[in-house]
Parts: structure tokens; C-alpha cells; sequence
């Protein structure tokens, strides 16, 4: 042994989480959205209601902010494009790829460097009002039964299958129930799991409130999420009035 420190390779994925309903969101959110791009801008204008708005203007600002750590420098020097099939990137960062997600009272990114990611939050009453013939395969739909789940296990499912099918990019044309995955044995929360579909490692996490999130990765770990607190969005909206 050599007594030299053991230094861990660096992150390459990061995931970013924001409760919208966090003091400061609404201040955070329009500073946010007064710089970015004006096609994000036109975009979000589109949305009907102030909800959506808000929602959609933080799943952006958290892929920035994420993408940011990783390229350096503010947040809003760097912009957003999407591809012909709608999967977004950061322009002039060929290097690092990004998804994004938002529902309910959640907002979430996750971004990788050197490989392909997938995210996908969703609440799990919303989950639980669906049949098993929207998303769950018929082995999906037997093991559900013979667990006796509780509703959690099927809003795992569906994050894991939307987070599987933004890596890919090919959303939703690629139907849920083509998209099949299997859990570790024995695991809860959080859990490991895997799919034909494409390859990588995924994981699912709960939320506050009643909420489930999932990410995938290509290549090395999923990462598990950070939560952006109330005192970092009122950060961003001061920061947001100062960088040029």
C-alpha cells in the first residue's frame, strides 16, 4: 500500500430535483425565464397555464444549471435546442446529453457527460387511476397482481419506461408496453433495475409527497437526485438579474 489518498472519479451524471411548491419559485422562475433564449421563451408561451408555465420554466433552468456544472461558467451563457424527433440538447455541448421532466409539484433534469440520459417524474395517484393495459405488459401486469402492490411499484414502472424511452428519443411513439423492465429481487426503495430496450443501469427513487423518479444512464451509475432548496432558487433569481 502506497498510504496515497484513494480519489474518486469524477460524477458523470448529475440529477437535479425542485419542488415547486418551495418559498421563492414563482420569483426564482420569472428571473429564470428573462434569460433564456427567446425560442425557450416562445415555447413556454404556449403553455395555457401559469402552472405549466412554471413548471416548464424550472425543468429548463435545472438542465442549465446542471449542464453548467459540468462545462463551467453561468447558466444562462449556455442554451437549449431539440432535435428533429423533439429530444433536447445544449447547443455547442456536443459532449453532454439531457432530459427533463415535470409533474405536479415536481421539476426535475438530469444530464450526462459522454453518454445518453433519461429522466421521468411523475405522481403516483395519477399512476395508480390508470389500467394495466396503458402501460404494463401482460408479466408486468401478473407480478403487480401477485405482489399486491400498492400503486408505488406501478408508477415505478412507468417512470422507468418514460425515462428508458427519452434516452432513446423516441418518447412515447415507442409504446409502454413494448418497454418491459425487472427490478433486483427483494429491492424497495430505492431500487436498481433493468431493460431490454435499451442498454444501461436505471434506478427509481421516491419524492416527497407522493411522488416517484426515475433515471437511466448508458454508461456508469444513476445518480441519485439533489434537491434544489428554497435558499438556491431565491439565489437564482438574484443571480438571473446580474449575469450578462
Amino acid at each position: 500500500m502506497t498510504g496515497e489518498p484513494v480519489i474518486a472519479p469524477a460524477p458523470r451524471s448529475l440529477l437535479l430535483a425542485c419542488d415547486l411548491q418551495a418559498p421563492g419559485t414563482e420569483v426564482a422562475a420569472r428571473a429564470a425565464l428573462s434569460r433564456m433564449s427567446a425560442h425557450d421563451k416562445e415555447r413556454i408561451a404556449r403553455l395555457t397555464r401559469s402552472t405549466d408555465r412554471t413548471r416548464s420554466v424550472m425543468a429548463r433552468w435545472l438542465a442549465l444549471q446542471a449542464a453548467s456544472r459540468f462545462v463551467g461558467g453561468p447558466w444562462a451563457n449556455l442554451r437549449l435546442g431539440r432535435h428533429h424527433r423533439g429530444r433536447p440538447y445544449v447547443m455547442a455541448q456536443p459532449r453532454l446529453s439531457l432530459s427533463m421532466a415535470h409533474s405536479g409539484r415536481y421539476a426535475v433534469a438530469a444530464v450526462a457527460l459522454d453518454g445518453l440520459v433519461g429522466v421521468d417524474v411523475e405522481e403516483i395517484t395519477r399512476v395508480t387511476a390508470l389500467p394495466d393495459s396503458a402501460f404494463l405488459t401482460s408479466a408486468e401486469s401478473s407480478e403487480m397482481s401477485l405482489a399486491r402492490d400498492d400503486g408505488e411499484g406501478r408508477a415505478a414502472l412507468w417512470v422507468l419506461k418514460e425515462s428508458a424511452m427519452k434516452m432513446t428519443g423516441e418518447g412515447l411513439r415507442a409504446g409502454m408496453r413494448r418497454v418491459s423492465f425487472r427490478r433486483r429481487a427483494g429491492e424497495r426503495f430505492p431500487f436498481g433495475a433493468q431493460t431490454d430496450y435499451i442498454p444501461g443501469a436505471f434506478s427509481v427513487t421516491r419524492l416527497g409527497g407522493g411522488y416517484v423518479c426515475a433515471v437511466g444512464v448508458s454508461a456508469g451509475i444513476p445518480p441519485a437526485a439533489s434537491l434544489v432548496h428554497a435558499g438556491d432558487l431565491r439565489e437564482a433569481a438574484v443571480a438571473g438579474n446580474r449575469e450578462e
